[in-house]
């Protein structure tokens, strides 16, 4: 984890929890379903440890801000118990800034939790998938289960053949716009406000920059630029447009690797010639963080930068506030949209006892079924599962949203994990400083993805 204000950011996606309770059963529980019973019957429980490892996203036991960041999962053990009195579950809290390595330290040392969330930039998925320590829950998903997730989410809980994460949440990005610059240069007709997905390609994209690319002040350098490019923190946002251009990081099997492909390396050098060609980023772009970026936006210097949900509650405390409105990451010539996305859940390390496992899957079914995702909305994220409904339906902006994450690609989210975000900033620093070219950069990033998958 880097910085905690950028950590934020992305965690604002991993947000996770939940109050409701209600419990959507399958086959493969029945067995752990009688025991539950017998216990019951008896009055003689054997009780079953629980480790579940959780980070500190919401206060509260129903996520309103009020109580103690462990009180939402300590509620779902005090529930899950109410169904299975065996079930004695501990809960730990994770720091962002340490957690992944925490959970490392546990699988080395062959003591890992039973159930941790986790999320896919984080890599889990697929580090701990490759290394063989998590459980397949294939047997646990019915065909209804499969019914209920989307593509997008399909994609980001399978390593290989075998499928390793319960979903919970999913998150997108979009764009977002300054409508009040748009208006001051009269050039509202160059963005894709009137299309249902409000998608555009890249020369409409270069079009909407340059024209409010000005200076206000009246000098012969502009002191308003149309968007920004940035080389520090949150780095997936760079490389995105190797993605809309129609090239990946990996390919869909994850087993080689996509990013020297000419779709991707041209999609990443019309991100560099915004700022370096074109001149409708600021300059010193490798020196300029995610935060910088926002803070230029909040500002009203940059018109448009790619962002999440929660950067329309910063307009309104920003120091002069203004219309903001959010639309598609452009896209290469014939290509579809595509979007950033993470989908966040819950993974399963290798049990010993098979009615440990068949509980700890059913506490991770718990979690995540319908009616108990919908605590999601709480951190503005949205439910897996599409039985679990529209949250926002009197929200707009997260409506749109909502129907954006259709368009996420979870292969490119979860291959991010595969290489440090030092690696990913310090190839992007050196294409912005003219210190390599794209295809010297992606060489290198070849290689460290490579000798992950290997």
């Amino acid at each position: 984890m880097r910085k905690l204000s950028i950590i934020l950011a992305t965690v604002f996606i991993f947000g996770m929890l939940m109050s409701a309770c209600g419990k959507n059963g399958n086959d493969t529980g029945s067995a752990t379903s009688q025991s539950s019973e017998s216990a019951k019957e008896t009055g003689k429980v054997s009780e079953i440890p629980i480790k579940l490892w959780i980070y500190p996203m919401m206060n509260g036991i129903n996520g309103d801000g009020t109580g103690n960041p462990d009180d939402w999962a300590k509620e779902y053990a005090r529930k899950f118990k109410e169904q299975y009195p065996q079930a004695n579950i501990s809960v730990e809290l994770l720091d962002w800034a340490g957690g992944t390595e925490k959970i490392d330290v546990g699988v080395a040392a062959g003591s890992p939790p039973d159930l941790v969330y986790t999320i896919n930039n984080f890599g889990g998925v697929t580090k701990y998938g490759k290394m063989g320590v998590l459980e397949p829950i294939d047997e646990f998903l019915t065909q209804a289960d499969w019914d209920d997730y989307s593509d997008a989410v399909e994609g980001a809980i399978k390593y290989k053949d075998q499928t390793y994460m319960w979903p919970w949440l999913k998150m997108v990005s979009a764009v977002a716009v300054n409508m009040d610059l748009f208006k001051e240069r009269n050039a509202t007709d160059l963005l894709p406000t009137s299309k249902e997905l409000r998608d555009w390609s890249f020369d409409e994209f270069l079009k909407a920059a340059q024209a409010t690319t000005f200076s206000r002040s009246g000098g012969n350098k502009p002191d308003v630029y149309g968007t920004v490019v940035w080389g520090k923190d949150a780095p997936f946002y760079m490389y995105l447009n190797g993605l809309t251009n129609g090239g990946n990081i990996v390919n869909p099997a994850f087993d080689q690797t996509a990013i020297t492909d000419k779709a991707f390396a041209d999609g990443l050098q019309f991100t560099i010639d915004l700022a370096n060609k074109h001149k409708v980023a600021p300059p010193g772009g490798a020196g300029i963080s995610a935060m910088n970026a926002k803070e230029m936006f909040l500002n009203q210097q940059i018109a448009m930068m790619p962002d999440a949900p929660f950067l329309l509650e910063e307009v309104k405390k920003a120091p002069k506030p203004f219309e903001i409105a959010f639309v598609a990451p452009p896209h290469g010539e014939g290509q579809e949209t595509a979007a950033w996305n993470n989908v966040g859940g819950f993974i399963v390390f290798k049990q010993k006892e098979e009615e440990k496992k068949k509980l700890v899957m059913e506490f991770a079914r718990f979690i995540t079924n319908a009616e108990n995702s919908k605590i999601v909305k709480q951190i503005g994220t949205f439910p897996a599962r599409n039985s679990s409904g529209n949250l926002y339906s009197d929200d707009p902006v997260m409506t749109y949203f909502d129907a954006l994450s259709n368009y996420g690609n979870s292969v490119f989210s979860r291959a991010f994990g595969l290489v440090s975000v030092g690696d990913w900033e310090k190839e992007i620093q050196a294409i912005l400083t003219g210190g390599k070219t794209v295809g010297e950069s992606l060489d290198t990033l070849d290689k460290l993805i490579m000798e992950k998958l290997q």
